[in-house]
């Protein structure tokens, strides 16, 4: 009885995993598509900063799925757009999450969970 009981609460689990994951990948339809995840960080921190002097990328590369890059990155500039301080450096260190799609790449807030869209991602294309 208590396999059943977890071959149930696996199911529903994964159903739901599923659920969020294809309604989130709909949604970021309409998001900018860019060739890599470096280019989408480039063009993310174009948006968010304002008179950039430099940029690094310290980091690129997959976070448990080849489908889900995590990029971070050094930026001198004067500001940021949200009026936040660089914490006592003279560089900010943002790092943004980069999921592909079938075109390119698209940028996914942290608060989308995703990692959770990336799994979702992967078990669709398992069915």
């Amino acid at each position: 009885m208590s396999a059943v009981i977890i071959a149930l609460i696996v199911g529903v689990a994964l159903t739901a995993t599923l659920a969020y994951s294809t309604r989130q990948l709909r949604a970021l339809k309409g998001q900018a598509v860019y060739a890599t995840p470096e280019d989408g960080m480039h063009e993310l921190i174009a948006n968010y900063y304002s008179s950039v002097d430099k940029i690094e990328i310290a980091h690129a590369g997959k976070k448990i799925f080849n489908d889900l890059w995590f990029v971070e990155a050094h930026v001198w500039a004067a500001t940021r757009s949200d009026g936040k301080g660089f914490s006592g450096r003279d560089y900010d260190n943002p790092g943004w999450f980069f999921l592909r799609v079938q075109n390119g790449w698209v940028f996914v807030p942290e608060g989308k969970f995703p990692v959770i869209i990336a799994f979702g991602k992967w078990l669709s294309s398992l069915l």
